[in-house]
């Protein structure tokens, strides 16, 4: 055998169609699963390739591995042996980089007999290969953050706040938010009657490299609130991670979604409620109610009197004391 495999090197290299007494290898790969490429993901996948040997021989065979894109990594073994006539399962685990563009790429795994029976026949034998490809999934996340607002506001007024959008994607994708006002108390996402949103659309478009933008939220109360309201203001997305789906709305302010606590109550004393408009001023309410003031101007010059009266008194009755 060692002399036929010296001939066999004489020949020159070899295809693995010939099979037999001549040293080859036969592989077959399936296409891997998805790679996941958003911050903490694994970002890998894995190749299964099945190896056989359809010669008499005991081979050794080199694995590798090779991709147009430089920056995956792979591993895989680089040698195994493969008895005469067998099979041999193998793994080949491809790590693709943190936000890497979503799309299809291809890898190639190559499989070459270097020892037959312990003799090195690298000189005859082929390179043999097979094509995998794989994609690489969208992702998409905005990072909110809210301004200041919200806190004790009295009916009647709005609550004006504003949030900055700062988001990362490895695909271009729209984005917008809207509101939900949940109730403490009810813990429910349903509009309480008597407020309105009336915030401009906040919606806008993710480059591939990332990006992000600003926009100003505005819910009209209702003036005539006869109970105090607590609650938050939670902005959802209508597609956070880019696949086209939106988030569900919470049902508590305890919740990870940015969110805003409001609390509102019932209208105190105003100026409507005594005589006063934003036009008007307080020397107007005054003449308006003349004749109630004077009255109690009056009141307050008769019990000055009184009271200086009863001090002269008093000073009287303590010098005819004093004279006794």
């Amino acid at each position: 055998m060692v002399v036929s495999l010296i001939l066999m090197m004489s020949m020159g290299p070899i295809s693995s169609a010939q099979i037999g007494i001549l040293p080859s290898v036969e592989i077959t790969c399936d296409d891997p699963g998805p790679v996941e490429v958003w911050p903490g993901a694994t970002r890998t996948t894995i190749v299964y390739c099945t190896l056989e040997n359809p010669s008499i021989h005991s081979e050794s065979v080199e694995i590798g591995t090779e991709s147009e894109e430089s920056d995956f990594q792979f591993a895989a073994p680089q040698t195994v042996t493969i008895g005469a006539g067998q099979e041999m399962d193998i793994q080949i685990i491809i790590r693709v980089p943190e936000l890497f563009a979503a799309g299809t790429y291809s890898a190639n795994v190559t499989a070459k007999v270097t020892e037959a029976n312990g003799i090195d026949v690298t000189a005859i034998t082929s390179t043999e290969e097979d094509s995998v490809s794989f994609e690489v999934m969208k992702y998409g996340s905005c990072e909110v953050m809210v301004g200041q607002g919200g806190g004790a506001i009295e009916a009647g007024d709005p609550v004006v706040f504003a949030a900055s959008f700062v988001c990362e994607a490895n695909a271009e994708f729209s984005i917008g938010y809207s509101l939900v006002m949940i109730d403490e108390v009810a813990m429910s996402s349903i509009w309480p009657s008597g407020f309105e949103d009336q915030s401009a659309p906040c919606q806008f478009q993710v480059q591939a490299t990332g990006g992000g933008g600003n926009c100003q939220f505005q819910i009209a109360t209702p003036s005539n609130l006869a109970n105090s309201w607590s609650g938050c203001v939670v902005l959802i997305d209508d597609d956070g991670d880019g696949d086209g789906f939106g988030s569900s709305p919470p049902s508590s302010c305890n919740t990870n979604y940015p969110s805003l606590g409001v609390d509102i109550e019932p209208q105190g004393l105003s100026l409507v409620s005594i005589g006063l408009d934003s036009n008007s001023s307080v020397s107007e309410l005054l003449m308006d109610n003349k004749e109630l003031v004077g009255g109690g101007v009056g009141g307050l010059v008769l019990l000055l009197s009184l009271i200086l009266v009863l001090r002269r008194r008093s000073r009287s009755y303590d010098e005819e004391w004093e004279e006794d």
